[in-house]
């Protein structure tokens, strides 16, 4: 019995050190004070990213744009600031789901800037209910809007986030939880999930240029942009970013709202999802034109249809009216009884 109780004691010590190194601590460890950035040296303790690459990606429609001048600086939050939650920083928590947050502030800042609702979707139906995606253990962002597009999500008032988070002082959070189960259903009674569903038309990339993703965001508005985090962006506060040192932490996605230029420097402006205690108040600039990090070469944007053809070069808007009283095959003014499909067959072969 004696040795026993020596053996547990011996394990509880062990375990105690043990959970010391898991379970981060601000201020633990030793802090070292570089020209543009604090590193925080924490034995074991380097935040895993949440972009992952999905291998059943396939191919991603890619839209170019002729070359055009633009303004030196553009920020989406002031040229639609009727959208409240352009200019929101968010907090992915405890959970790799930076892909999710990413394609659900640029899909609801669309929805305002082209529907006129301005509405914030539901980070937790993405990240617990998309499949093709690995919740809090990471996502790819093409994916998460693609499944938009195909299941839609609901508002974040009917499904609000309910992962935990860690203190301020310790974005980016570590220990990540468990992926929460999927729950179709409102915790909000106001709402019905099914009737309060928003679905986008398609998603799309562009060319990697910098004229084409300035176009884009100026057109449409912000854009879900993913790149590699070094260690030294975690310390970020102020300034044009641009990685000096530190190991390779991995993918990490953001929402893109916009450019501008310091010192004849060009930057894209982007919001993080680490909370407003990270960065400038949750916003960092990073350097452009040089797809620093690899942030201008996987940016995608969702897409809402209108109903323009380009007809041997005409550039027409084709008649609603003849469209939804002709086509014998839907059904017309009744909402939801109508097929995009047999929509388009008759666009595509003869409107009466």
């Amino acid at each position: 019995m004696f040795i026993q109780r020596i053996f547990f004691a011996i394990m509880l010590t062990w375990m105690s050190v043990s959970m010391a190194y898991q379970i981060p601590i601000s201020g633990a460890g030793k802090v070292i004070n570089h020209a543009t950035w604090v590193e925080q040296k924490r034995p074991g303790f380097l935040p895993p990213m949440g972009f992952k690459r999905s291998a059943d990606r396939g191919d991603v429609p890619v839209v170019d744009y002729a070359f055009q001048a633009v303004p030196a600086n553009f920020n989406s939050a002031q040229q639609w600031s009727n959208c409240s939650y352009i200019s929101a920083i968010q907090n992915q928590a405890r959970c790799g789901s930076c892909w999710a947050f990413g394609a659900v502030e640029s899909v609801s800042d669309r929805f305002c800037i082209h529907k006129g609702e301005d509405v914030l979707l539901s980070f937790q139906d993405l990240v617990t209910c998309d499949q093709s995606d690995n919740g809090c253990q990471g996502g790819d962002a093409y994916t998460a809007m693609k499944f938009i597009q195909k299941k839609g999500i609901v508002s974040n008032d009917c499904l609000p986030y309910t992962i935990p988070t860690c203190a301020p002082a310790q974005q980016p959070c570590l220990n990540f939880v468990d992926t929460p189960q999927c729950v179709e259903k409102c915790s909000n009674a106001s709402y019905t999930y099914a009737q309060d569903l928003h679905f986008i038309d398609g998603v799309y990339s562009m060319n990697p240029t910098v004229n084409a993703i300035q176009q884009e965001i100026m057109t449409n508005g912000p854009v879900e942009a993913c790149f590699e985090v070094y260690e030294d962006f975690l310390g970020y506060k102020s300034g044009v970013y641009q990685h000096t040192t530190g190991k390779d932490l991995g993918g990490h996605c953001v929402k893109m709202i916009g450019w501008g230029t310091q010192n004849n420097e060009l930057y894209w402006i982007c919001n993080n999802s680490w909370t407003t205690y990270w960065g400038n108040q949750g916003v960092f600039w990073i350097k452009a034109g040089v797809n620093e990090c690899g942030i201008e070469s996987d940016v995608v944007a969702a897409k809402f249809n209108e109903l323009w053809l380009d007809l041997e070069g005409e550039d027409v808007l084709l008649s609603f009216q003849d469209l939804v009283t002709c086509d014998q095959s839907d059904n017309g003014c009744q909402e939801n009884f109508g097929d995009a499909y047999t929509a388009s067959s008759t666009t595509m072969s003869q409107l009466c």
